[in-house]
């Protein structure tokens, strides 16, 4: 069939420039002919078909070996269409809707409920494509301040059903109880994000040399992780600049100082 492919493991690089972004990667890989061929366009969004159904965004590789019969996906869409390595499966042009509503669950730990968890999932989910099932997770700074780590969730519902993408006027709910995570008593493809940095690179607004520099202290061993190296950086710049925050303070002083005499005079 014209629409079967074998599937293979998209790696990714571990360097600054090359990080898994905040929001879940939902692509899929596919030779430019083959896009032409079958009538797709890059960013089309595609129903994969394993054993369950899901959806990605298409994006055009140009590789000697990379076949006409072979399709890259992620770990997070691998997981979510439950097909292994070397696996095939047939894909479709998606017919999607925007979503009005979409429900989600923790899957491990429970949730307290919180309106910022949910602007947070919105921001963080802003263009994704969903299917009722697909396991996702957040993993945005602000999160990793209140729960702790990444947080895995699974789209227990979506208003309409069958492929949605998240949109301006999407409504998310989370359930704030964990909800079994044995699905057909496979095992996640899923990658461990649990040691990550908790830092993307476009949050820090530093040109092609900066990071270069620090891509290579990070390749010499001299820190573990991105979080490390920008801990020591913020660290050794606010010794540097010691004098700007003892005038910070001098202001400080002032204006509490200023507040208390207007509470006073009240």
């Amino acid at each position: 069939m014209d629409n079967e492919f074998k599937v293979i493991d998209i790696e990714f690089a571990l360097d600054i420039s090359k990080r898994f972004s905040q929001t879940p990667r939902c692509d899929i890989q596919l030779s430019k002919e083959v896009i032409n061929k079958m009538g797709f366009s890059e960013g089309d969004l595609i129903e994969i078909k394993g054993k369950r159904t899901t959806v990605a965004r298409v994006v055009p590789i140009n590789r000697d070996d990379f076949g006409s019969d072979i399709i890259g996906l992620t770990n997070l869409v691998r997981n979510n269409a439950r097909v292994s390595p070397e696996e095939t499966i047939t894909v479709e042009k998606a017919d999607s809707k925007i979503a009005k509503k979409i429900v989600l669950a923790p899957i491990e730990k429970h949730l307290r409920k919180s309106e910022l968890i949910k602007g947070l999932a919105k921001k963080s989910y802003m263009n994704t494509p969903f299917t009722e099932g697909d396991v996702t997770y957040l993993r945005s700074k602000m999160l990793r301040y209140l729960l702790g780590s990444v947080t895995w969730l699974r789209v227990i519902k979506t208003e309409p059903t069958d492929v949605v993408v998240v949109g301006e006027e999407t409504e998310f709910e989370i359930i704030p109880d964990p909800i079994n995570q044995n699905v057909n008593n496979e095992a996640y493809y899923l990658p461990d994000f649990s040691s990550d940095d908790d830092f993307d690179e476009k949050d820090l607004l530093l040109d092609d040399s900066e990071w270069a520099k620090l891509n290579s202290l990070l390749e010499l061993g001299l820190f573990k992780n991105l979080s490390e190296a920008m801990t020591f950086f913020i660290q050794e710049g606010i010794k540097s600049r010691d004098d700007i925050f003892q005038k910070t303070e001098t202001v400080m002083e002032q204006l509490k100082q200023l507040k208390s005499d207007v509470s006073k005079k009240q």
